[in-house]
């Protein structure tokens, strides 16, 4: 009985493994959310902060999306080339740098949320008529995924990092 449970284990991550892969080679392909101008990850993410956050700093943004300010600053200075967005001299602190979305950063940002709400249909969908015990079990065990895999990431060296 325990080696048909291993085989079914194994089963069970080889395939989440494979959407997980799938997701991420998806995910890492440059999109244009209806603006004509490819975007990245990084890009969009940074976009969807700024728009969530009017009058932010780049250091702000840096601090909110969890990356150092000279990533945050290259990210910004590849959208303001892309048109996305613009800085402008802060009013009350001449030292500091205000990010605003221009008229296709906000499109952007709107396409970009189109597509995360496409995917909570999916994942409704897929939930609609699964009992309680289910969800349950299921939103327990992506939360514990979720927690290795932050504890992996801190212990691991860059060496370390594993690809699909």
């Amino acid at each position: 009985m325990e080696k048909k449970n291993q085989n079914e284990d194994e089963k069970i991550c080889d395939l989440l493994l494979d959407v997980i892969c799938e997701f991420y080679e998806s995910d890492a392909k440059a999109r244009t959310f209806g603006t004509g101008t490819a975007l990245y990850h990084s890009e969009i993410h940074m976009l969807q902060c700024i728009g969530e956050h009017p009058g932010l700093h780049i250091s702000g943004a840096a601090r909110l999306m969890g990356v150092t300010r000279g990533a945050a600053s290259q990210t910004v200075k590849r959208l303001e080339r892309k048109r996305m967005l613009t800085k402008e001299q802060d009013p009350d602190d001449s030292k500091k740098v205000v990010v605003r979305l221009t008229e296709k950063g906000k499109t952007a940002v709107f396409h970009h949320k189109e597509a995360h709400e496409k995917y909570r249909a999916v994942v409704s969908g897929i939930l609609s008529g699964t009992g309680e015990d289910r969800r349950e079990f299921l939103a327990g065990f992506l939360m514990d995924f979720r927690k290795k895999i932050k504890e992996r990431n801190a212990d691991a060296s860059p060496e370390e990092g594993e690809s699909c």
